[in-house]
């Protein structure tokens, strides 16, 4: 998110600095590797609309740099009948005259044999949804922000902010920076970062982990075979899990995870160890719906949720300092939005306000 708000506020001809405590691209946090969903199914109306905004942000930034960012594989979404959160994506798709399909679980099978579900598993296929190549998204935002002037400084953790009604200080291990506006988008780092300003949030950080599964033969899980899917978890289920997964694309085989089903941990203290019972809950799920795979775990990886309680996003600016503007609690759905809420913190900073919808993530909804 930063490094989008970075670019834009570049190409808008403002003096910008980012400041990364690690290195660009880092793998300690959520905004890594080779591919992330981009889809228009989502529950609420408000997210469908964020989304069609991101897919033409997406694609004025693939115009700006020459490169592909976007890669169309279609989208899938998989449930049980009479789910409320996938019969909602269907209700937003249709409500905003959005092209979808229902699919019955013989139809899934034909056209997508790389898949083998339940007999009264639904289908909701939507063909715009793909894949965005994160790490390289990320770079390529950060190219172009210094291409239009940006400061970029890796390796400068902020030790310290300093606000008064003027601007903010931001004290690094190397230097002391003063700014008129501040914008803070520090991931799973947010939630310590904003508490030394008096700022607590309601932000869970969890260690979620994804593995990568060998195919017998590559020809069904090709991206022109195998759509992106959600496997929507039944509600009712003592532990409600939902899967997610890709076509082979950036990897050797085919990468699938678990959505929010990860152990509380902390940036710092988080290990990057795999669970290796989540991991075989995780195989005998793959055997199963993509048997062509055999569940056989090529590699296996974790990475970072930041979650708030209701799982929507924070985008704002503090009341006390409308000069700062952050935005956190991303994980899990975030990436897809991340050049959108880039254009989204460069207006808060800019203007104070911005035209897009936000008012599922004010601050003000948290108590």
């Amino acid at each position: 998110m930063g490094s989008a708000a970075t670019y834009h506020l570049a190409r808008d001809g403002r003096s910008v600095l980012l400041l990364e405590q690690f290195e660009i691209g880092h793998v300690r946090g959520s905004s890594h590797g080779a591919s992330r969903i981009i889809r228009l199914s989502y529950d609420q109306p408000t997210y469908v609309r964020l989304a069609q905004s991101a897919y033409r942000l997406w694609a004025e930034l693939a115009a700006d740099s020459g490169q592909t960012l976007l890669h169309y594989t279609g989208g899938l979404d998989l449930s049980a009948p009479f789910n409320p959160a996938f019969e909602a994506c269907i209700a937003s798709l249709s409500a905003l005259r959005i092209h979808h399909e229902l699919l019955t679980a013989d139809e899934i099978h034909r056209r997508f044999p790389a898949f083998r579900v339940a007999d009264k598993t639904i289908g909701l296929y939507q063909a715009d949804a793909g894949i965005l190549p994160a790490s390289q998204c990320v770079q390529v935002m950060i190219d172009r922000a210094i291409h239009y002037g940006a400061a970029v400084i890796e390796h400068s953790p902020v030790r310290s902010i300093q606000l008064d009604d003027d601007g903010a200080e931001v004290q690094t291990d190397q230097a002391r920076y003063r700014c008129r506006k501040l914008i803070i988008g520090a991931g799973a780092w947010a939630g310590p970062l904003l508490a030394t300003l008096g700022v607590t949030l309601p932000l869970t950080v969890t260690q979620e982990q994804y593995a990568v599964f060998a195919p017998q033969t590559s020809e069904k899980f090709e991206p022109q075979r195998m759509p992106v899917f959600i496997h929507h978890g039944q509600p009712s289920a003592t532990q409600r899990v939902d899967y997610y997964g890709f076509p082979i694309f950036g990897h050797a085989g085919v990468k699938v995870g678990e959505h929010h089903a990860g152990p509380p941990v902390t940036a710092d203290t988080r290990t990057f160890e795999v669970d290796a019972k989540r991991l075989q809950r995780l195989s005998a799920y793959v055997r199963d719906t993509l048997p062509a795979t055999r569940g056989e775990v090529l590699d296996a990886a974790t990475c970072l949720y930041t979650n708030t309680p209701d799982q929507h996003f924070i985008i704002d600016r503090l009341p006390a300092y409308p000069h700062v503007a952050l935005a956190a609690g991303f994980s899990g759905h975030g990436f897809k939005f991340a050049i959108l809420v880039g254009r989204i913190l460069a207006d808060l900073a800019t203007r104070g306000s911005t035209p897009y919808p936000i008012d599922l993530f004010t601050l003000k909804r948290l108590g």
